[in-house]
């Protein structure tokens, strides 16, 4: 009965195409079902007028990227179009760093991708493709129309997936798909958000025609058991493919399905395919930005034989590392391995991975170009890498370098005001980025531009490229729309244009909200908290702040893309002493001098040093916790202080180049007031001249804005208004601060596995156990410094400590009393109350230098046995990283559970090391003369008969002498001197007796006085010669 219901639902699709849209539907059902015998199937199949498509996914069976679609588009082409299929990818708008792909998938199956991924283009590149795709498909309905019926859709990737919500969102009357839908079987979970939205998009429409049940049952307990083919080199060549086209969820499923059999169930893979299985995974991971799995990885795959013994691997696995530690903000480190992968290229003689250790030594000093808006300086840049850069056709990296590398002054950015020509190098990458088709580096480079220019107070500038790049987006309500918006309202907020500018913050909050982006509607709050201190609402401008900082907290950021916390902790101070909030305005100066501190103490280190990132310095905060210093002395009433600080306050005003806008008025008017306190009227005036220079400069400024170029950014209807209430972003924050805290939960609770894996006592000993596991806990984690400590009854042990801080005895002997005041152990950072009240502890580790710190006793009977420590340092740039640095109580809690076990671990092992000793001495016992030390009567047939079992194996003749030897009246020495005189005289003689036959055999005490020894040889001279030898002793 059911295959007559799908038959009669393909039948009623394949009639529609041409005249409906709603032309794709789920035919779902209960049980098992296959399309195989459909009766209509082959008549369709048969018919030219249409092309007609059935695919049946299937249980054992890993799906490939984009299935079926990807061979739909290759066969229609060759049998239809027959032409050239490069240019037909370019007909249909095929990204250009795709078409070597497509063209080697329609080729041979095989896809060849000349150039790496960037991981801040991951989802950009995502979306062109599946959008190329959707092209190529309604292109070829010009030939044919498309009928496709994929049964057991629930299989499949989420490629497959977001190909198919394309065309349900963008509908195309000549194609038309029946998704057969198995109801009893699990979807997979890497494609579960996309599969609801799918089924959403339908129900919607009612497009879900609900058929029955087949009666059938799979034999197979377990949907997900997809992949099953023990052919796993085969299988990893399929997943390869499945990367290259981006699909990181599906090659990830699989990849993790492997992971467990080879933890757990013990599968032999071979040394080869283990290797592409733990670098496939490498590469996998970063495209996720999983970076402490990445790393997890690549340090499995470089123990082992085949990566050490290989140039090539050895200098593959260095750049994978490499790369992590890139986007992981650790720049030094990254450059390190760069360094160490051209070392071993270079021993191979492989040119391309000189190149890309090159590439990626200049990419660690611009951050990956991951999360950063500009440079402070320049880069330079070898011309020999330009060359190699386009001799391998790196165009996407090289337009890359030409945007961030160069052109970062702001006096040249000024120079570009009429024409983008001046600045030679960033028109050339934005011309490269234009020509291969790269949209979003182009916003990119247009985003760099408008940071350096209202940075630097060039607002009119800024608001020129805002502009220009509004005009370049081909889409609206997107994240570069209310990035756009945000921007143009902080523009006019620096130019004094402050209720416009709330228009601007209320649309990009509307966009941002229905993008569910907590993160980006917290920047715009952080814009518009500055627009309130400039018409001086303080009482607003702390409401927006501390919504920053809810998002902040319950997202667990460490900055905002636009400020460090510093900053945001300083507005804060500022605010609250302006509403006369002492207590505030000493509880968050408190918390920015936290952060401050290791800007003060590096920029002393490092006076001269090339700062590279921007942001880097902290002149704007540096500002706001002086000024706000200052008027919390005067507050005291303390006259000296005040003078101080508000001098202090100006110099880093003056340094903030025009990023202090919104407080400059403020700041002249406040010192204005303390002259005229202190009766010094002369300064009073020239702080007056100052003012009034500055706001005529400001005023000419936007005067010469011409607003009409602000006419085509549609702001909607009511752009006074937010059509969206606070409760519903307080909500928004809430959710998405809990599926975040869901994701970290579950990927912990995997991790878990991996843990008891570690810690496996079989065949380890506890110093090597102790290193594996901490190796893969500080990455998975990433964490910078641990320290572990054992506590023994002869005293504290360290089995762990890469904190480079040197601990004497006395050290961690107060560590260690200190934390029996917190059995349940802390977590705290910058931004917890409690940091200072723990200042004693982090103290010994470096308190500036220490982000966020956890430390985990373990107690028995009131004393401890062990001590986890671990924490996360300060970063010298906060904007180039994608992990998070605030530790809190969630991460002391799996900590606890995670070194719980591994102290169960480290006591079973020194347990069995016990066991182990008193059993070797127990069965030397057995086998020992206690009073000589050599073999007793037991102990010499035990030996006798292990050399017969050895001789046995052996196709040799083996020969053996025997001698027995018999002390002379040694009854009479012993009854007349003593048993402790004979005792001492059997000890000698058996001294003799062992150095005689060292390197020949063996000598055992027979019983009382008698002696035997057994020799690996019936020589009759040798064994002579050892006889008169003992004589002769």
């Amino acid at each position: 009965m059911i295959e007559k219901y799908f038959n009669g639902v393909i039948e009623q699709v394949y009639h529609r195409i041409g005249t409906a849209e709603k032309n794709i539907v789920m035919a779902s059902y209960n049980n098992d079902f296959s399309v195989a015998g459909l009766e209509n199937k082959k008549r369709y199949q048969e018919d030219d007028n249409v092309f007609f498509a059935c695919c049946e996914l299937r249980y054992e069976t890993l799906p490939g990227a984009y299935a079926p679609f990807l061979d739909i588009i290759c066969d229609m082409f060759r049998k239809f179009v027959k032409g050239d299929f490069e240019a037909f990818l370019r007909e249909c708008g095929t990204y250009e760093l795709h078409r070597s792909l497509f063209l080697g998938y329609y080729e041979d199956g095989i896809c060849k991708r000349e150039e790496g991924v960037l991981l801040n283009e991951v989802e950009y590149e995502q979306r062109r493709m599946t959008e190329a795709i959707v092209a190529m498909l309604k292109k070829l309905t010009e030939y044919r129309p498309i009928m496709i019926v994929i049964n057991r859709f629930q299989l499949a990737g989420r490629s497959s997936m977001e190909l198919i919500y394309r065309l349900l969102t963008e509908p195309c009357t000549e194609i038309g798909i029946v998704l057969g839908v198995n109801e009893m079987q699990p979807r997979l979970d890497m494609a579960v958000n996309m599969w609801d939205a799918i089924v959403e998009k339908l129900e919607d429409s009612s497009q879900i025609y609900h058929i029955g049940s087949s009666g059938k049952h799979r034999n197979r307990e377990n949907a997900e058991e997809v992949a099953e083919e023990k052919n796993y080199s085969h299988m990893l060549a399929k997943v390869e493919t499945i990367i290259t086209f981006l699909d990181c969820d599906q090659a990830k499923w699989y990849l993790q399905k492997l992971e467990y059999k080879l933890k757990f169930e013990d599968i032999f893979v071979d040394d080869i395919t283990l290797r592409e299985f733990y670098l496939l995974y490498t590469r996998t991971a970063i495209l996720r930005a999983e970076l402490s799995k990445a790393l997890e990885m690549v340090d499995s795959a470089m123990r082992l034989p085949s990566v050490c013994k290989d140039l090539f691997y050895r200098s593959e696995c260095s750049f994978l590392k490499g790369t992590c530690l890139m986007y992981q903000g650790k720049l030094q480190q990254a450059e390190m391995y760069a360094q160490y992968a051209r070392e071993e290229a270079q021993k191979s003689g492989n040119e391309k991975q000189i190149f890309k250790a090159e590439l990626l030594s200049v990419m660690a000093r611009m951050s990956g170009w991951y999360n950063i808006f500009f440079c402070i300086q320049d880069i330079p840049i070898h011309e020999g890498l330009i060359e190699k850069l386009m001799q391998n056709n790196y165009r996407n990296h090289l337009a890359h370098i030409y945007i961030y590398a160069y052109d970062n002054r702001p006096e040249m950015v000024a120079r570009a005001y009429r024409s983008e020509a001046s600045l030679l190098y960033f028109s050339k990458g934005v011309a490269l980025a234009k020509e291969i088709g790269n949209e979003q580096l182009v916003y990119d480079a247009y985003q760099k531009n408008i940071m350096i220019a209202s940075t630097n107070g060039m607002n009119e500038i800024a608001m020129l490229y805002s502009v220009r790049t509004y005009q370049f987006m081909k889409s609206r309500d997107d994240v570069y729309e209310g990035r756009i918006l945000s921007g143009i309202g902080y523009n006019l907020s620096a130019m004094g244009k402050n209720r416009i500018a709330e228009h601007y913050y209320n649309r990009a909050i509307e966009v941002f909200y229905h993008l569910r982006l907590p993160e980006d509607i917290a920047e715009v709050f952080y814009n518009r908290a500055l627009n309130y201190i400039m018409q001086e609402n303080y009482a607003k401008a702390e409401h927006d702040l501390l919504m920053a900082m809810k998002v902040i907290e319950k997202l667990h950021l460490n900055s905002l893309r636009v400020c460090n916390l510093s900053k945001l902790y300083g507005l804060l101070a500022l605010v609250s002493i302006m509403q006369k909030d002492r207590f505030n305005c000493e509880r968050y100066l408190l918390n920015c001098r936290q952060f401050l501190n290791y800007i003060i103490e590096k920029e002393k280190e490092n006076e001269n040093e090339e700062i590279i990132h921007d942001y880097a310095k902290c002149d704007e905060d540096m500002f706001l916790y002086t000024f706000s210093m200052a008027m919390l002395n005067r507050m005291d009433g303390k006259k000296e202080e005040v003078l101080v600080s508000f001098e202090q306050a100006e110099r880093f005003l003056l340094q903030a180049e025009g990023n202090e806008f919104f407080s400059y008025r403020l700041f002249r008017k406040e010192r204005m007031k303390l002259f005229e306190e202190m009766g010094r009227s002369e300064r009073c005036q020239m702080e007056r001249a100052t003012l009034l220079q500055h706001e005529e400069i400001n005023s000419q400024a936007a005067r010469l804005l011409p607003m009409n170029l602000l006419k085509e950014i549609d702001l909607g209807e009511h752009p006074q208004t937010c059509a969206v209430r606070e409760e519903e972003i307080e909500a928004l924050i809430k959710q998405e601060g809990l599926l975040q805290d869901y994701a970290t939960s579950r990927r912990q609770m995997e991790f878990i596995s991996t843990w008891q894996k570690l810690i496996d006592v079989n065949g380890s000993n506890v110093e090597g156990m102790v290193q594996n596991a901490f190796n893969t806990f500080m990455n998975h984690f990433s964490l910078d410094c641990a320290l572990y400590i054992c506590y023994h009854e002869d005293g504290a042990h360290v089995l762990y400590n890469d904190t480079k801080c040197e601990m004497t005895e006395a050290d961690i002997a107060a560590i260690g009393n200190t934390m029996l005041e917190y059995p349940q152990g802390f977590a705290v950072s910058k931004i917890s109350d409690s940091f200072l009240e723990h200042q004693d502890t982090i103290g010994y580790f470096g308190i500036d230098d220490v982000c966020s710190f956890v430390a985990a006793p373990f107690l028995k009977n009131g004393k401890l046995t062990s001590l986890l420590i671990t924490y996360v340092r300060m970063k010298d740039n906060w904007h180039g990283s994608i992990e998070r640095y605030m530790l809190n109580e969630d991460d002391l809690r799996i900590y606890s559970l995670l070194f719980r076990e591994m102290e169960y671990s480290i006591n079973r092992m020194e347990a069995n090391d016990k066991i182990y000793m008193m059993n070797r001495k127990l069965q030397e016992a057995a086998v020992t003369d206690m009073l000589t030390g050599i073999y007793n009567r037991a102990g010499m047939y035990e030996e006798i008969q292990q050399m017969i079992k050895c001789y046995s194996m052996s196709k040799e003749t083996h020969h053996v002498g025997l001698m027995f030897i018999d002390l002379d009246n040694f009854k009479h020495y012993n009854d007349t001197f003593g048993h402790d005189v004979g005792d001492l005289i059997l000890k000698e003689m058996a001294k003799i007796f062992r150095k005689a036959v060292k390197g020949r055999g063996f000598v055992a005490r027979y019983g009382g006085d008698e002696f035997i020894m057994i020799l690996n040889t019936d020589a009759r001279e040798i064994l002579e010669q050892i006889a008169k030898g003992i004589y002769e002793k």
